[in-house]
């Protein structure tokens, strides 16, 4: 239940920043009406509301921002281990070439050798 009010109504005090600052001194508080205080209280509310809406929406922004370069991010590290994976088998193959063809001239070299041994027999 709200007290009564004066007759008189007393002009709304002089606000210091913003149509929402409730920054007043107790005597400004004093001179106001209820339905004034309210109507701070209810412009300080929407202000504070918009701010929130506005920092829900920019954080929603980044949060895509973020969500993009995540999975950019991803596909480079998948697409670098693929070339990494690529190189290595490659290098396996490779390996595994270079091996066969020196055991092959390895074995040739045994058979110049022996042959070498069945001349001077």
């Amino acid at each position: 239940m709200a007290p009564k009010e004066d007759s008189k109504q007393h002009p709304m005090p002089a606000l210091k920043n913003s149509p929402g600052d409730l920054s007043l001194q107790p005597e400004d508080l004093q001179k106001c009406s209820w339905d004034q205080l309210l109507e701070m209280f209810s412009s300080a509310l929407k202000e504070h509301e918009q701010l929130d809406k506005d920092l829900q929406h920019q954080t929603m922004e980044l949060l895509k921002i973020f969500e993009i370069w995540t999975q950019v991010t991803v596909s480079r590290d998948e697409d670098r281990s693929y070339k990494r994976f690529q190189t290595r088998m490659q290098h396996v193959q490779n390996s595994e070439r270079e091996l066969e063809e020196k055991k092959e001239h390895y074995a040739n070299v045994v058979k110049a050798f022996e042959s070498a041994l069945a001349l001077l027999k």
